[in-house]
């Protein structure tokens, strides 16, 4: 990609992340519910954070996939990240992930951020179909990505090894045919 510009919403700022986001990456990263249905443990340490945002920053400068990070435009706050976490050209096709701190959860922020990335990967992308998947006990994803507008696809048994056991998954998707702005 070769740059990831800010996108705007109604009460929320993506951007890119940069080194002084690390405190308010740790303040929610180190949040166990959080991080519950993630691939990844609670940050232990705010040089967990600070590896994770520089490996983000290298991903921005290599014009990788990367995430943006998630402010919510009235405090002026980082609360937490979203991006593509595959992006298959040849198939024109991304898959989504994101996180949100949890004193933020129940908001409708993390809705508002899976629509703008929507719009952006339909539009700038030219993505004809955008996936995400949750674990199946994270309700709370799946919601999202029903209220963002995705369907349900179906659960891929054991599609995920993660903290040491295979996890069901839940599918959902869109299409660029079905995509309402």
């Amino acid at each position: 990609m070769a740059e990831i510009p800010e996108l705007e919403t109604e009460r929320l700022l993506l951007r890119k992340m940069c080194l002084a986001d690390v405190e308010d990456i740790f303040e929610y990263a180190s949040v166990p519910a959080v991080s519950q249905y993630t691939t990844w443990e609670p940050h232990k340490s705010i040089e967990d954070s600070q590896r994770f945002l520089k490996a983000t920053i290298e991903g921005y400068n290599q014009h990788d996939i990367a995430c943006w990070g998630i402010v919510e435009k009235a405090g002026k706050k980082f609360i937490g990240a979203c991006g593509f976490a595959e992006w298959r050209v040849d198939c024109a096709r991304g898959e989504i992930g994101y996180v949100l701190s949890d004193k933020y959860w129940g908001n409708g922020y993390m809705r508002e951020a899976v629509r703008a990335m929507m719009g952006f990967g339909f539009r700038t992308m030219q993505l004809n179909r955008i996936e995400g998947r949750c674990m199946v006990e994270n309700t709370a994803s799946a919601r999202v990505m029903e209220k963002a507008g995705m369907k349900f696809e179906g659960v891929l048994r054991q599609h995920l090894f993660a903290k040491g056991i295979y996890h069901d998954v839940k599918m959902y998707s869109s299409l660029r045919q079905e995509w309402i702005e």
